[in-house]
């Protein structure tokens, strides 16, 4: 589309977080932002099968790519997210290295609607 990519925001959540990232980490772009983001594919099964979780194939190894991220970040991730711990945001808000914003709603669940509460994500998106 020859769109330039400094007015490209590449938005990703639960499962669409590691195509965005892996997008982000090729290309700098206006900003990335994750919604309920993991660590990788092997340590969130790793929340459910325990040591088994090594035999799952790493798709997404988003802790080591999020190093390589140049463009602002907001990283939105919900307390009682049930599928994906917001731990997993936590830890890879710390282990982004460019402008970053995280953004912890309490009542927030996996797929809670972002427009739900403008605390949420319309907010967060003005201020970014």
């Amino acid at each position: 589309l020859e769109w330039p990519l400094d007015e490209i925001l590449v938005l990703g959540r639960s499962i669409g977080c590691g195509p965005a990232l892996q997008l982000a980490a090729r290309h700098r772009v206006y900003g990335l932002v994750l919604i309920a983001p993991f660590i990788s594919v092997r340590e969130l099964f790793r929340e459910y099968v325990g040591r088994a979780a090594e035999y799952i194939e790493e798709r997404f190894a988003n802790k080591n790519v999020i190093k390589q991220i140049e463009s602002p970040l907001l990283l939105i991730h919900g307390k009682q997210d049930t599928v994906v711990p917001w731990t997993h945001g936590q830890a890879l808000y710390r282990e982004c290295r460019t402008r970053k914003r995280m953004v912890i709603p309490d009542d927030m669940k996996h797929n809670t609607n972002i427009l739900h509460d403008a605390a949420f994500f319309v907010l967060p998106m003005l201020h970014f």
